[in-house]
């Protein structure tokens, strides 16, 4: 399969497991590239792979801790063993 392989609506809709008004919206929002021809779509399977791509990137975003501001307050154990002092960063 080539990525310069046109797509119809109603084949991306059966690839995904969703409706083909699904496919059309993510087009019209944009998540999606597609060009009309006459009434009906066509995409490019090299949009189709972009799209799947964008996902998993902003998923993986997503599920990243978010690193702590030097602005937010940190406890630290100073010192080592049972005795250690529970202090917070200046």
């Amino acid at each position: 399969m080539s990525d310069d392989e046109i797509l119809t609506v109603a084949h991306v809709a059966e690839q995904f497991g969703v409706t083909p008004q699904t496919v059309r919206a993510w087009i019209d929002s944009g998540k999606l590239k597609g060009g009309r021809v006459g009434k009906a779509y066509r995409i490019l399977r090299r949009d189709v792979y972009a799209m799947v791509e964008r996902a998993a990137i902003e998923r993986q975003a997503r599920e990243q801790p978010t690193p702590r501001s030097s602005s937010e307050p940190v406890e630290l154990w100073a010192g080592s063993g049972a005795g250690g002092v529970l202090v917070a960063p200046r």
